[in-house]
């Protein structure tokens, strides 16, 4: 009996709330980062960025006149997954690339974004091309998209981090040679710090974010996806866009390479 049960628990998750328990509930939980501007970022006890604002958004129409509480629950990369398989969350908004992996283990929402991998270095070692990393170290975030495109191409000295400002901090120490994200995330560092740069800036081929929900939550998917079509018909995107990419880029982040308000106008 008991090595039955070993043998079932890693198949046993918590079984999501649905749409109606949620709104008979009055509270929505969305998993966000909070150090990953301008994403999402909590600063003082406040959640803010581009991901937030649409978190907002999206919580907003789900409760309607009837009103509804928003909890932003804080996520690091290893975490996003696992708290929709265990309940902890109901969505997750935290610049989740969809894969096949992952959506084995959750369901996606239409992308709403499209990013690539991009390299952040110090400028002091004169990193230009993809060759200049060979024989370098390479900082990852763990449970990250960039590992497979590395191994692809031959390299396999890889050091892993948590989160953006620990996988900065230990650049700037000197601790490893590169630090390889999405590229929107690689290239807010040099906005503060002239002694980085992003020398590669579009790596690989093109990843797309997704919202994340429980596996088989589908009347959950179900609206996420009806709200993404409404927010981006009502240019919501761009003007999110407008409001927080932009001013944190100083206008060096073409939004044109990111939204995909496109895709939507189809549907």
């Amino acid at each position: 009996m008991k090595l039955l049960l070993a043998m079932l628990l890693p198949f046993i998750v918590a079984f999501a709330d649905s749409l109606e328990q949620i709104r008979s509930k009055g509270v929505v939980r969305i998993g966000v980062y909070d150090g990953q501007p301008p994403f999402s970022e909590l600063n003082d006890g406040t959640f803010e960025g581009f991901e937030v604002t649409m978190a907002q958004a999206i919580a907003n129409d789900l409760f309607g006149e009837k009103g509804g509480r928003i909890e932003l629950v804080p996520m690091k990369v290893e975490d996003r997954i696992p708290a929709l398989v265990n309940n902890r969350v109901d969505i997750v908004i935290a610049t989740i690339t969809i894969t096949p992996e992952r959506a084995q283990q959750i369901d996606f929402s239409t992308p709403y974004f499209s990013v690539n991998l991009g390299v952040l270095t110090r400028k002091a070692d004169r990193i230009k091309s993809l060759a200049d990393l060979r024989e370098k170290r390479i900082l990852l975030e763990s449970g990250g998209t960039g590992e497979a495109f590395f191994k692809q191409e031959g390299f396999g000295n890889f050091t892993f981090c948590k989160i953006a400002r620990e996988c900065y901090r230990m650049l700037k120490d000197g601790d490893v040679d590169a630090y390889a994200t999405d590229n929107l995330i690689a290239m807010a560092y040099p906005v503060v710090d002239s002694e980085v740069e992003v020398p590669l800036k579009t790596l690989g081929k093109p990843d797309f974010m997704g919202i994340g929900v429980q596996k088989g939550n589908k009347e959950l998917l179900d609206f996420v996806n009806a709200e993404l079509i409404k927010l981006s018909k009502e240019g919501f995107f761009e003007k999110a866009y407008e409001g927080t990419f932009n001013p944190f880029y100083h206008g060096a982040a073409d939004k044109r390479y990111f939204l995909l308000d496109g895709i939507y106008s189809f549907l």
